[in-house]
């Protein structure tokens, strides 16, 4: 714990959410955030805090984040011919936003929290077979028309695996936060299978309705 750091550059991005010990790949094109990442390469923890911005109207509005988001270190780094970067961050532990300023290059810097999420270091978590979430996933991938290889899914035993599939799935960022803010790994297995049998009985309301 007292490693982890106290100010730390942050990268506000909309719909992505990471969890700890997932991994999370990144295409770095914009100015500023090459800059980060210079900057996070350049100190020992190579750290990058994941957060959501809240939804604004004003496109030139610094906008409000969320108040917990999630810390990755860099563990791979890669520059391309026409300058961007490729990364992928590792989730080490999330945290509480406790401020943020924009600093001289233009990227956000934060100071954060991580006492509420101490636990988050601890690897152990579910030894769910996800028997449930598998099946209701399966249905809801139909219905969103995209192809996934359902043997890999059904193979997977990863004590993480709803944070991997909360991290892929086509939820509203929303969701997605109130997953990232859900404390258990149990808690969050059985609200994303919530969330998804709500879009399921959604469409067959709806399909009832046409007939």
């Amino acid at each position: 714990m007292k490693n982890l750091p106290q100010i730390m550059p942050v990268f506000p991005l909309q719909g992505a959410v990471m969890f700890p010990n997932t991994y999370l790949p990144l295409n770095i094109f914009e100015p500023r955030y090459l800059k980060m990442i210079d900057y996070s390469m350049s100190q020992k923890n190579r750290f990058i805090g994941m957060i959501q911005p809240k939804i604004s109207r004003d496109k030139n509005e610094n906008v409000d984040l969320y108040n917990v988001g999630c810390a990755g270190r860099i563990i791979k780094f890669e520059e391309t011919e026409d300058s961007r970067y490729l990364i992928t961050l590792k989730g080490v532990s999330r945290f509480n936003l406790l401020s943020d300023i924009t600093n001289k290059d233009n990227f956000r810097e934060a100071k954060v929290n991580w006492n509420e999420f101490i636990e988050d270091l601890n690897q152990e978590g579910s030894k769910d077979s996800f028997v449930s979430l598998k099946k209701v996933l399966k249905d809801f991938l139909r219905l969103k028309k995209m192809k996934v290889n359902m043997e890999i899914i059904e193979a997977c035993n990863d004590y993480n695996f709803v944070d991997q599939i909360t991290m892929i799935c086509p939820l509203i960022l929303e969701e997605k936060q109130l997953l990232l803010e859900t404390k258990s790994i149990n808690k969050r297995n059985n609200l994303l299978i919530s969330i998804i049998e709500s879009y399921l009985n959604e469409q067959n309301i709806s399909n009832t309705l046409k007939h």
